[in-house]
């Protein structure tokens, strides 16, 4: 099969311990288990007839939007499987060419890798960071070649009004008060789908979630980085600092946007 295989280009991934839900698990304790992992998704045990699905933070989110306050508790009660999304699924034996294509199919950088018929993976887009350290990736794009201009909102914003905002413009994080801090859909999961709040949303269903503002949850700083700057470094810095994004010039570049946008432009060398 031509290219670099996944399995050689990643070979820690069959090396980690992966967490798995039991698809009859309630969501309550499903969303507790994501928040505490801090991962974007979780995929149902591999030795169910589920195990190409997961429950992902994101979807979540988009579910709680569409509830009203009466049926937050259903939800919350209701088998993780029912609120699961397809996970995409690739054979550790394919090149890592084909995981970069899937991801920009789904537009979602989380998928799970097969080595055995009950063996699997998973792999980010926090894994493929690496490779431009390990050479496997090369590019001579500069940050400049692939940010966006920043999104921003006014802190007393509620949660509901980000997220909606967020979802229609396919970005997961809004700039607060600052060009260098922003909230992002990670820190609401980890804020509303923590076990104290879930609880008391299950026992108080007259409550909305989504009302906090802005201002109430705890921004996350930004690494800066300099104009010009080429994607290998811009790469290192997301991950060995674990930043979630950079930004410079009221522009921000994103771990997606260092691994698909050189991708999808055919400006990634792989090898």
């Amino acid at each position: 099969m031509p290219g670099l295989r996944i399995k050689d280009a990643l070979p820690e991934l069959f090396q980690r311990a992966y967490p798995a839900l039991d698809p009859k698990m309630e969501m309550l304790s499903a969303l507790s288990l994501l928040q505490f992992h801090g991962i974007d998704a979780l995929p149902l045990s591999f030795d169910s007839d589920r195990k190409n699905r997961a429950v992902t933070g994101f979807s979540s989110l988009a579910r709680v939007m569409r509830l009203d306050r009466k049926g937050l508790p259903t939800f919350l009660r209701q088998p993780c499987e029912e609120a699961s999304e397809p996970l995409s699924t690739v054979g550790a034996e394919r090149s890592v060419s084909v995981l970069l294509d899937k991801f920009l199919r789904t537009r979602f950088g989380f998928a799970r890798v097969e080595e055995k018929k009950n063996v699997g993976a998973l792999v980010s887009l926090w894994d493929l960071l690496g490779l431009y350290q390990t050479r496997v990736f090369n590019t001579d794009l500069t940050v400049e070649d692939v940010g966006s201009s920043i999104f921003s909102m006014p802190p007393r914003t509620t949660a509901r009004e980000a997220l909606r905002a967020m979802f229609r413009r396919g970005v997961r994080r809004v700039f607060v008060d600052s060009p260098t801090k922003f909230v992002w859909d990670r820190g609401m999961i980890e804020r509303l789908f923590s076990p104290s709040v879930l609880a008391s949303a299950a026992e108080n269903p007259s409550g909305d979630l989504l009302e906090i503002t802005l201002s109430e949850l705890e921004p996350v700083a930004a690494g800066q980085v300099k104009p010009g700057t080429k994607l290998r470094e811009a790469a290192r810095m997301l991950r060995q600092e674990r930043r979630h994004c950079l930004v410079f010039d009221r522009r921000v570049v994103t771990p997606w946007d260092v691994v698909m946008k050189p991708w999808k432009a055919k400006a990634l060398k792989i090898g």
